[in-house]
């Protein structure tokens, strides 16, 4: 079958279109079962496998072998959880939030709930990136994020300017954005 699979990718990259039919038919599964394996969760499975798929499809021109086809299709893969998991860090406001939403999605059986594992270690990641963060980032990061004070109120009660919590906030934000994706790309590995 590896055999006649890659005549069916070589025979697609020279413009028979038919013979994506059954790069689909055979790879479909594959990225089901990996996207599966970190997302635990059926829907979002399914999404990221048939986005990889037309993803590929539309830049088939970005693909010069087919024998390097399968690393370029798993490769895109990974690429798309750890956006996945980016966009979730991006959204981030505070570890609670972040908790909150995946439950709440659990719940709502959008996402089944995300792997407990990944969650309870990014939650490890989370906390001993704040623990890395100098006292005065500390304090402001958790008074704007978990006790929801807006930059001013940060300022009055510190006695410091606004533009000095904005880079406060800002420096932790990138701070754990790197550390978190850090993370997800040993894990993704």
């Amino acid at each position: 079958m590896e055999k006649d699979i890659h005549q069916h990718i070589r025979l697609w990259l020279q413009d028979e279109e038919k013979a994506f039919e059954e790069v689909f038919a055979y790879y479909y599964p594959r990225l089901h079962r990996y996207a599966f394996r970190y997302l635990k969760n059926e829907f979002w499975a399914e999404e990221l496998s048939m986005e990889v798929l037309a993803r590929i499809w539309e830049k088939k021109s970005a693909i010069t072998n087919h024998e390097t086809f399968e690393n370029y299709l798993f490769t895109a893969a990974r690429n798309h959880l750890i956006n996945h998991w980016q966009r979730k860090i991006d959204g981030l406001l505070s570890l609670d939030t972040l908790q909150s939403e995946v439950a709440e999605a659990a719940g709502n059986n959008v996402a089944d709930a995300y792997d407990p594992v990944l969650l309870k270690e990014m939650e490890t990641v989370y906390h001993n990136t704040l623990s890395e963060f100098p006292p005065q980032r500390r304090t402001i990061f958790l008074l704007h994020r978990n006790e929801r004070l807006s930059y001013k109120e940060i300022a009055r009660q510190l006695n410091i300017s606004p533009k000095t919590v904005e880079n406060h906030i800002g420096s932790a934000l990138k701070q754990l954005r790197v550390a978190m994706l850090q993370y997800l790309h040993s894990f993704f590995l």
